[in-house]
């Protein structure tokens, strides 16, 4: 696969909830960061991590929390994705970068707009 064919395969399993193969897209130290103050923030050190720290957390901070692919770049295993993020009282743009190295994610960092997550969660 091409690594934008690894990053399109990705999110339709995470719209599907296959975690399996989500899981199986990964490197075992793939490292994922999130900017924020977030419950779900931080640095993530291979998939269980960011499993348990942030995937399983997404659905239900955001209620009917989706993610829709509006462009995606790639150049040389360095994907970015520009998505629609939208769920109950949430609606932003977002921009994921990732790095595809073997056909798994090496690196993923996400940029979204932690603000309207805040306010969709009325933490703000």
């Amino acid at each position: 696969m091409t690594p934008k064919e690894v990053v399109l395969k990705s999110y339709e399993a995470f719209a599907a909830g296959d975690m399996a193969t989500l899981a199986s897209l990964c490197a075992e130290d793939m490292v994922v960061k999130m900017g924020g103050t977030m419950p779900v923030s931080g640095s993530y050190t291979g998939f269980a991590a960011w499993a348990e720290g942030q995937l399983s957390k997404m659905h239900s901070l955001f209620p009917n929390f989706n993610l829709e692919i509006m462009n995606m770049y790639e150049d040389s295993g360095n994907v970015f994705t520009i998505l629609k993020m939208t769920g109950d009282n949430l609606e932003a743009l977002s921009c994921h970068y990732a790095v595809i190295k073997n056909e798994k994610y090496s690196e993923f960092f996400i940029f979204d707009d932690t603000q309207k997550m805040a306010q969709a969660m009325k933490i703000v």
